[in-house]
């Protein structure tokens, strides 16, 4: 069923898309968006119970080689994330060292010492950007120093990171961002290349050399698929949790209520951060997905070869699942948002975001009890798939 009058690229979607998908919802059946280009269109699910079954069917493949003509190859299509059973469980458990409990609680300590120094830059301020002096360099820090990666270079990282990204937003995708993908691709291949060289003449405690040993130890990962697995690792750890802290606190200080009854009970935080991923996802939409085989989704029946989009963003809102889904409750219960994905690609790295939103919240409202908005307008990115704030001023 297709819905020519909705349009992902409006800038009133893109500043508020939560009445669109409303009308996903209310919608029979999926609806079709054409996109042209070598993907064709896709398919949008937006119900909570279409899109978990979407996200769990093994029918459904995450391998764009299945397309029809399938894209040009890209690097990351040899990682975990775009590989179906049984390459995608090798990748899992090898990079799955980069997470373990125990390796995630170690970090606790070190997490804590980023945000007190980085809060440390702006108490006596009265003023903070939120995404550029806390949101965005506490994850790249942490997730920089997992790998190995030197501090000079996380800057530089975070651009391209973020023009990767921009350029896996297929809805919006036009030259230039296909352009400045590639190069930030290729500018990720090239250093990591050179620290994977590095880190074989001499192997230390981070999780490249880690990969290294499992790459060289009987040939469980390919050079494709080290090099891959680096540059995921790097974006995928940490632009979820700076999306997460710059929507997240931006929901709660809109209302001022919650605000207070979080001040009031503080051990309410690990919830309200479970309503902040659902409330404003931080992946509107689940990566890319085509059938295999017929399958049923919406009362529709799709042959192989169809692009299916589970907009979590939509699941997550949607009344059927939440009472009052468009409230946000910081004590809501129970919770089951599809924020960090289900399945066996649930995202590898969400107890490592929870972890730093807990500690990172927990340091701002600790340090500095009055944060307020500096101002009510949103500064959201241009993006479909990922949604985040460019800018988020506060005073206090």
């Amino acid at each position: 069923m297709a819905s020519p009058d909705i349009d992902l690229t409006s800038p009133e979607f893109l500043a508020d898309p939560y009445p669109t998908f409303a009308r996903l919802r209310a919608e029979q059946h999926p609806v079709y968006l054409p996109l042209g280009g070598p993907t064709g269109g896709m398919w949008l699910v937006t119900r909570y119970e279409d899109v978990a079954l979407v996200l769990r069917e093994s029918r459904i493949s995450k391998e764009m080689s299945r397309l029809v003509p399938p894209p040009p190859p890209m690097p990351l299509d040899s990682t975990m994330l775009f590989r179906d059973p049984p390459e995608h469980l090798r990748l899992r458990s090898l990079a799955n060292q980069a997470f373990t409990p125990k390796r995630v609680k170690d970090l606790e300590l070190r997490i804590e010492e980023i945000a007190a120094s980085l809060i440390d830059r702006v108490e006596g301020v009265g003023e903070v950007d939120l995404i550029a002096d806390f949101a965005m360099p506490l994850p790249i820090i942490v997730i920089a120093e997992m790998l190995g990666v030197p501090a000079e270079d996380r800057d530089t990282f975070r651009r391209w990171s973020n023009d990767l990204i921009t350029g896996t937003d297929m809805v919006r995708a036009n030259d230039e961002r296909q352009w400045r993908q590639a190069e930030a691709i290729a500018s990720l291949m090239e250093y990591f290349t050179r620290l994977i060289a590095k880190r074989r003449d001499d192997p230390r405690d981070d999780i490249i050399s880690a990969l290294i040993e499992a790459h060289e130890e009987g040939g469980r990962m390919t050079e494709q698929e080290l090099l891959g697995t680096c540059i995921l690792l790097l974006v995928a750890g940490h632009e979820t949790t700076v999306n997460l802290f710059g929507n997240g606190l931006l929901a709660l200080l809109r209302r001022p209520e919650q605000a207070e009854r979080l001040r009031a009970v503080p051990e309410l935080l690990p919830s309200a951060i479970e309503e902040m991923l659902r409330f404003e996802s931080p992946v509107q939409r689940g990566t890319f997905r085509v059938t295999t085989a017929p399958v049923e989704i919406g009362g529709m029946t799709f042959g192989p070869g169809e692009q299916v989009s589970a907009v979590l963003g939509a699941a997550n809102r949607d009344p059927d699942q939440f009472p009052d889904a468009d409230s946000f409750d910081i004590s809501r219960s129970p919770n089951r948002h599809l924020a960090f994905g289900l399945g066996i690609h649930f995202c590898l790295g969400s107890a490592l975001a929870r972890t730093e939103a807990r500690i990172g919240f927990g340091r701002l409202f600790d340090r500095l009890p009055n944060l307020r908005l500096a101002s009510e307008t949103a500064d959201w990115n241009q993006n479909t798939l990922i949604r985040g704030l460019r800018t988020l001023p506060l005073v206090f």
